[in-house]
Parts: structure tokens; C-alpha cells; sequence
């Protein structure tokens, strides 16, 4: 076992996912062990503020890279893997992590504005060189009034710090991507090229994992359906034009899904 893989599973529209989200880690991730943090190993302390979910399994996790040693990905339980990510854990960065939908408008937008990018939660690996940063943003995450958000107390904690960002190209399995690299507080964090881990997927073009919002596709019942069936066989993930998400505008990426047939 090289890795741990953690999730966080609490309620119902997540723990009916539980049993197909752990198979298909256990088909792909062949040296990782998983550990879920729920209810039953778990205290919930932190209370209801928004993001209060994001306290825990940071807490979790740093608590098991001091114990064990070993990297620590994390992956929600709304995040579908598609291959093996031994090839992201061996990547030469102390933290790594998947970027936010929306580019220089990503949530928070006012620091995606000043990025250029966002950073997206839903997938992170922490090696041990990132404790102490971690460590740092933890703490900033219990003092934050607003919300107890990790992406959004990483993201201010680096615009409102001293830091540099470059491009780095990397190939994996015959596809070059490139990812954002930000060096501050003397580590390296690498935000994965956007192809890498797709936030609300349309097509399938080799990515590691499609993180897909349950809401945008109807619900618990319907998301388990992306886990045996062809992504685009099935409907948008996007929620252009779905009203009850309220959003009335036509979906601008029914076309780029008939370019493929």
C-alpha cells in the first residue's frame, strides 16, 4: 500500500453511493487503501456553518499523515475515478489538487480574478512536505466567521500572500496536459490541468475522474447511473437549461457532444 484514499460520507444523497464509489476504487486504485470518515468514526464538532464538512476531513487527514507517512487523497464521494492516479501521487509537488470550473471567474471569484484560475476541493493529494501549510489553513479555516470553506481559505490565503505561478507541461498516457504551479511558503502546490480531474464532464476524453454535481443530473439515483454506463450516453452533466436548477439558458455544449458521434 503506497497511499491512503479518503472520502467524507454523510446523508442521504451520499452514502447510497458509498458501495459503487468504493468498488470502483478498489478496480482502480490497486495501492491504495480507503478510509471513510462518516458518522460512525467520526465527532462532529464544528457545527453547522457552511463548509463545516471540509473542517472534518482535513482534520482527519492531517491527523493520518502524521501517523502514517504516506500521501493522503483525498476524493469526494461525487467524483467518479477513471484510471489509476498512482501517475498524479508520483507527480514531484508537495500538494496537489484539481482546478475549479469556470476559469478566471471560478468561485471565489475574487481570487480566480487575480489567479487567472480556481482551485476545486473535490480532489487533493497531501504529501507529507504540505503539513505544515496545511496545518496553517486549517487553522485560518476555524477562525474564518464567514465559512469554514477550504478552497476558498486556500485561495485567499495565496492571492493575499507572496507567491508565483508558472505553467508546467506534463504527458500522461500519450496526452500532454498543463497544470498551474504555485510556489509560496517554500513548497510547490500543482493545480491539475482542468482534463485531468473534469469538473461537470461532457465527453470522455481519457481523464482520470469526472467529479459531477448529484443536483445537475437529477439526484442520487440518476448519478449512479455514470458510474456503469458511457458518459455520453447519458445526460449533460452541465446545468445549462436545467430549470429546476434554475438556469434557463440553452446548453452550449449539446452541440460539442453531436461533433463526437
Amino acid at each position: 500500500m503506497d497511499y491512503f484514499i479518503t472520502t467524507f460520507c454523510n446523508g442521504d444523497k451520499y452514502e447510497p453511493i458509498l458501495e459503487k464509489w468504493m468498488t470502483r476504487i478498489k478496480n482502480k486504485c490497486k495501492n491504495s487503501k480507503c478510509v471513510i470518515f462518516n458518522k460512525i468514526n467520526i465527532v462532529l464538532k464544528y457545527g453547522l456553518k457552511y463548509a463545516w464538512w471540509d473542517l472534518v476531513r482535513l482534520h482527519n487527514n492531517l491527523k493520518m499523515l502524521l501517523r502514517f507517512n504516506k500521501p493522503i487523497v483525498h476524493i469526494d464521494i461525487d467524483l467518479i475515478i477513471e484510471k489509476d492516479i498512482q501517475p498524479l501521487i508520483d507527480l514531484p509537488y508537495d500538494f496537489i489538487i484539481s482546478k475549479e470550473i469556470g476559469g478566471d471567474e471560478a468561485y471565489p471569484k475574487e481570487c480566480s480574478s487575480k489567479l487567472g484560475f480556481g482551485i476545486c476541493s473535490g480532489f487533493y493529494i497531501i504529501k507529507n512536505t504540505a503539513f505544515k501549510f496545511l496545518l496553517k489553513i486549517f487553522e485560518l479555516m476555524i477562525n474564518n466567521k464567514n465559512n469554514y470553506s477550504d478552497q476558498v481559505n486556500i485561495m485567499n490565503y495565496i492571492v493575499n500572500s507572496n507567491y508565483n505561478v508558472h505553467d508546467e507541461e506534463i504527458v500522461l498516457d500519450n496526452v500532454k496536459y498543463i497544470n498551474k504551479i504555485i510556489e509560496i511558503d517554500n513548497i510547490k502546490i500543482c493545480v491539475l490541468d482542468f482534463d485531468i480531474i473534469v469538473r461537470d464532464p461532457i465527453i470522455n476524453n481519457g481523464q482520470f475522474g469526472n467529479h459531477i454535481n448529484i443536483d445537475n443530473v437529477g439526484g442520487t439515483s440518476n448519478f449512479l447511473k455514470y458510474f456503469d454506463n458511457d458518459l455520453e450516453k447519458l445526460p449533460l452533466t452541465c446545468r445549462c437549461g436545467k430549470k429546476h436548477l434554475g438556469d434557463n439558458n440553452q446548453c452550449k455544449h449539446i452541440e460539442l457532444r453531436k461533433s463526437r458521434m
